[in-house]
């Protein structure tokens, strides 16, 4: 999964401080087309966006695997309701 997230561009960007409905339902709409997405975090300290990223893959809701920098990389399965 990881060597398949290398090429990718972060495809939606959020505020650690504010992670909106918004925000959420972009995330949402992303995994419309994707398996793994990957999600730009504004935050100014590794902390805030761990916490930015676990409260984002709660609301989706989707898997975080991990987070590089302040980048987050998410995962959901596609199911027969997203085709």
């Amino acid at each position: 999964m990881l060597a398949a997230s290398h090429a990718l561009q972060p495809v939606v960007t959020v505020s650690a401080g504010n992670l909106t409905d918004a925000a959420v339902a972009q995330v949402r709409a992303c995994f419309a087309h994707h398996e793994l997405v990957k999600a730009r975090i504004h935050a100014d300290t590794g902390d805030e966006c761990d916490v930015a990223a676990v409260e984002l893959a709660a609301r989706v809701p989707c898997e975080l695997v991990r987070r590089i920098g302040r980048v987050a990389l998410l995962y959901r399965p596609r199911t027969s309701q997203d085709a």
